[in-house]
């Protein structure tokens, strides 16, 4: 049989291996000859330290940076990077007592080594600790389209300019002044994929500037201005209390509300109504009414013959998914009025909470009462799991 990956131009092979690990990359030497100096022209760098509970932490750590460390060594500086992805959290850190400054160093040494010279870096992902400053030449680096930044400190942000830059995910990163998300933000006026999770600020404080290319949010926390996000096409929201909307998502189609609270259907009806071209609605309950099962009939009406409809549901909402369903009355009225005005409703899918004690009679009982609902949409197809 011929040997057909002998055949594959380096290129094409340098591009496959640039999506694995690279500890999996270096590995690859043992298959031929021709792939033992292979590995050093790849343009992607992957480390992740993960603790491995059944040997020596600190002998551990110590293996990871002579494998970093080696591999950036024997690197061919003639073949720039184009991405750099780094996990190593807090554990790390505790894990290598005595040389925890050497370490901080270190890693910021690495991030500026994938940003600086013949580089190229597109695609920078970094999930490490708030002990870690980031380099300020991070935020001037004019090849990046990917910067995804976890649990890092960032206080040097004074000049930013990120003008390819598409996607943007911030997960629990601590900025040094209030005005620092705002900075990055306007520096980056081409972002597409905007993610923005625990970021603390003073929003009295704050200015922000409208981000137009804006397709995709995902937020968590109630503090992140909802006003920059206008033409967004698809918004997930971590959670809906306090979301209070005084414009409309005019071209929202994608919309995902996580922890929705008890009493909260009025809201969420509040908020369809400033998405009037909705087609895609999922829903995920707060679970800390777990005890209220639907049996208990004492909740009264919640949703006392709404109207106006909102305009998504009656002309344009074609799935919705609806999460950790546990049968109360409100959720059986929601669900119920979606299903009665949803004109145009493809597909409602509703999980059953798993974590439940319910029996299987009860269980038998929810699918029956979500069965027997009324469907305004002909074409409509209920799944229950």
């Amino acid at each position: 049989m011929a040997d057909m990956i002998s055949s594959i131009p380096d290129d094409i092979l340098l591009y496959i291996l640039s999506f694995l690990p690279t500890k999996q990359v270096v590995a690859t030497t043992v298959l031929s000859k021709r792939w033992n100096l292979l590995f050093r022209s790849v343009p992607s760098f992957d480390f992740s330290y993960r603790m491995d509970y059944d040997k020596n932490h600190r002998e551990d750590c110590y293996h990871f940076f002579h494998s970093v460390f080696s591999f950036l060594l024997s690197r061919d500086s003639n073949r720039s990077l184009h991405k750099f992805r780094l996990r190593c959290g807090s554990t790390f850190l505790m894990n290598t007592v005595g040389i925890k400054t050497s370490i901080s160093t270190w890693i910021e040494e690495w991030i500026e080594y994938a940003v600086t010279g013949r580089n190229r870096v597109q695609h920078l992902d970094l999930n490490l600790d708030q002990k870690i400053v980031m380099p300020s030449m991070v935020f001037r680096c004019k090849t990046l389209v990917v910067l995804k930044l976890g649990y890092v400190t960032v206080k040097d942000i004074s000049c930013v300019d990120l003008p390819l830059l598409k996607i943007l995910h911030l997960n629990t990163v601590l900025f040094s002044e209030d005005v620092g998300l705002s900075l990055l933000l306007s520096g980056s006026p081409n972002v597409e994929d905007l993610e923005v999770k625990n970021i603390n600020f003073d929003p009295s404080k704050v200015k922000f500037n409208r981000l137009p290319k804006l397709v995709r949010v995902r937020t968590l926390g109630h503090l992140f201005p909802l006003e920059i996000v206008q033409n967004v096409e698809d918004l997930i929201i971590y959670p809906l209390c306090p979301l209070k909307l005084g414009f409309d998502l005019e071209n929202l189609v994608q919309l995902e509300i996580n922890f929705v609270y008890r009493k909260e259907w009025l809201e969420v009806l509040e908020v369809l109504r400033h998405c009037p071209k909705l087609q895609n609605l999922v829903l995920v309950l707060f679970k800390s009414y777990r005890f209220e099962h639907f049996q208990k009939n004492d909740d009264g009406a919640v949703l006392p013959g709404l109207q106006p409809i909102p305009q998504c549901i009656s002309m344009y909402l074609k799935t919705c998914d609806f999460g950790i369903y546990e049968g109360s009355i409100d959720e059986i009225q929601f669900v119920r009025y979606i299903l009665q005005n949803a004109k145009y409703l493809r597909t409602m899918k509703i999980q059953i909470c798993p974590e439940t004690n319910l029996t299987d009679d009860k269980i038998l009982y929810m699918i029956k009462e979500l069965s027997s609902c009324m469907k305004s949409s002909n074409t409509c197809t209920l799944s229950i799991k």
